[in-house]
């Protein structure tokens, strides 16, 4: 795995308004995970990973596998009801 460079910048901007691909790449800065490692260790191209942070929408079974390598998984929830 790459080493985390000090010198990196703060999360790149991230137009793709889904709330967990948004969760992905902050937790991916927060772990210190580049994105190449990820899309290695899930298993497809990193440009797949890159696409998602502005335009691409990822599919639930790669979304999925990121998230378990950054040790969450994804689980759906009852929405909650407005009064």
């Amino acid at each position: 795995m790459r080493e985390w460079s000090s010198r990196r910048p703060t999360i790149k901007k991230i137009t793709n308004g889904n709330p967990i691909v948004r969760f992905l790449f902050e937790e991916m800065e927060r772990q210190q995970i580049h994105e190449g490692c990820m899309s290695e260790r899930a298993g497809f191209h990193r440009d797949t990973l890159r696409k998602w942070r502005n335009t691409h929408q990822p599919r639930i079974t790669d979304i999925e596998a990121c998230l378990n390598l950054l040790g969450y998984e994804l689980k759906p929830s009852r929405k909650k009801e407005r009064k």
